[in-house]
């Protein structure tokens, strides 16, 4: 199924373009858990000896995962398209396909199980 999806050029384009983002989402989501377990590990040492530092220590920890937020979005956000490279994935089409799935795409109207049981006994 997967390289099905990664034969199109669009995808190819979009993966080569973007990887550097990828790259960083992924680093982020590792980097929340962390700052996550750091947490969990501190409050449960917290919640013993001093209860009156318990929020600062959520302000901190969620002050830390927005600022992680952030940086991605604004990241993602300054990533601009060239006209080129729009018209490029645009006009993009599948390079080649097997002949079962070439069979399915030139086909008009595509039969479901229940469409086809049905025929069979209309005749």
């Amino acid at each position: 199924m997967f390289t099905f999806l990664f034969k199109t050029t669009t995808y190819y384009i979009l993966l080569k373009k973007f990887r550097h983002q990828i790259i960083l989402v992924i680093l982020s989501l590792i980097a929340i858990s962390f700052i996550n377990g750091i947490y969990e590990d501190i409050y449960k040492v917290a919640k013993v000896s001093n209860k009156e530092n318990l929020f600062t220590l959520l302000l901190i920890k969620w002050f830390l995962v927005l600022c992680i937020v952030g940086y991605n979005l604004y990241k993602l956000k300054q990533i601009k398209l060239s006209d080129e490279e729009k018209k490029e994935i645009l006009t993009s089409e599948p390079k080649s396909y097997s002949p079962s799935i070439q069979k399915l795409l030139e086909k008009e109207t595509l039969l479901s199980t229940t469409d086809i049981i049905l025929e069979k006994y209309k005749k």
